[in-house]
This record gives C-alpha cells, sequence and structure tokens, in this order.
C-alpha cells in the first residue's frame, strides 16, 4: 500500500484538436520555457465506483479501479485535504488488486466503513496519458490525458491537463512557466 498527497492544477477540455496537436504543442512549449523534461505514455481503463447516492462523489472523493495497459489492477482512494488558488491537494491510497468486485468492497470499507457501494461502477473513463516528467529535481509531472468517459451507451471525449506533484509539502507556484496562458490560448 501507498500512502501519498497528490498535489493538482487541472484544466479541462482542449476543444477540437487531437491528442497529437495538443501533445506537440505541449512539448513545443515546455521546451520554449526551458523546462526538460522525460515524457511517457501508457493506457488504462479507469472503473470507479460510488454508493447509490453518489456520496464519495458530493464529498469529492473517488474510489478507483484502474487496469493498466501492461495488465497491472490497483485501487485507488482520494480524499481531499486542501483547496487553495485552484491547486487541489488529495490524500491517495492505492493497493495492488485483483479486479475482482470484492476486492473494490473490502478496500472502500476499510476506509468508509459505513458506506455501501453499488455492483455496478458508476462511469469507466479510457484514458491515454502523455506525461511530461520534469527532470530539474522539482517532482512535478505535467499530463495530458485524453479521455472517453464510458456510461452505458453514452461516450463522450475530453482531454485534460494536469500539473502534479507527489511532494507532501509542496508549496509550489504551479504557474511559473505561463501554463494558465497555453492553456487559454
Amino acid at each position: 500500500m501507498t500512502k501519498t498527497t497528490e498535489n493538482e492544477y487541472k484544466f479541462t477540455n482542449m476543444g477540437e484538436m487531437s491528442a497529437a496537436e495538443v501533445v506537440g504543442r505541449l512539448r513545443s512549449f515546455l521546451d520554449s520555457s526551458g523546462v526538460t523534461f522525460e515524457e511517457k505514455t501508457r493506457k488504462s481503463v479507469d472503473t470507479y465506483y460510488d454508493s447509490d447516492d453518489l456520496v464519495l462523489y458530493r464529498s469529492d472523493c473517488s474510489l478507483r479501479q484502474k487496469v493498466s495497459s501492461n495488465g497491472k489492477i490497483k485501487l485507488t482512494i482520494k480524499r481531499p485535504v486542501s483547496k487553495d488558488g485552484g491547486v487541489m491537494s488529495r490524500e491517495e491510497i492505492e493497493i495492488r488488486s485483483d479486479g475482482s468486485l470484492e476486492s473494490v468492497k473490502s478496500f472502500c470499507g476499510q476506509y468508509f466503513p459505513d458506506l455501501r457501494i453499488g455492483d455496478i461502477p458508476v462511469v469507466s473513463v479510457e484514458n491515454e496519458r502523455y506525461a511530461f516528467n520534469y527532470t530539474d529535481g522539482s517532482g512535478i509531472m505535467l499530463s495530458l490525458d485524453s479521455c472517453e468517459y464510458v456510461s452505458g451507451e453514452r461516450r463522450t471525449r475530453f482531454y485534460e491537463i494536469e500539473i502534479e506533484s507527489m511532494d507532501d509539502g509542496v508549496q509550489r507556484d504551479f504557474d511559473s512557466i505561463g501554463l494558465c496562458g497555453f492553456v487559454k490560448d
């Protein structure tokens, strides 16, 4: 089990550009800003569970099962710690899983003992993540998630840019290189 604090700033929906166009623009932006980085790509399917009355969602929490393209399955609970100036800090608790619904319910019960999650997921998200890990020692990762929500027959495509640090004591100016301006352009 790992337990960390995730600090992130999110921008959602990049209009009608393709993922390749957005990734190209991000690379150019980081290069022109003098940021050195290593780039990685991965695919996953994230399945979210909640109670019938969406207690987790309404309290800014989440319970996710992530199946990565390499076959690894992880369960994650995220709970809010603070929100300051658009930067959300959340406690993130993660374990490996066998993928069974019973393991999801057992994990949930450890942290939300009074919550009864449904047998049917609330939503699934098919995700391709393009991660740019800063190599300057700051522990910052910039990522583009090319996602598709899947709920029954309904499918919705969107992009999400996250600036993230797993440093528990982080007090960073996430926009020190002008990313807010990049996203608005």
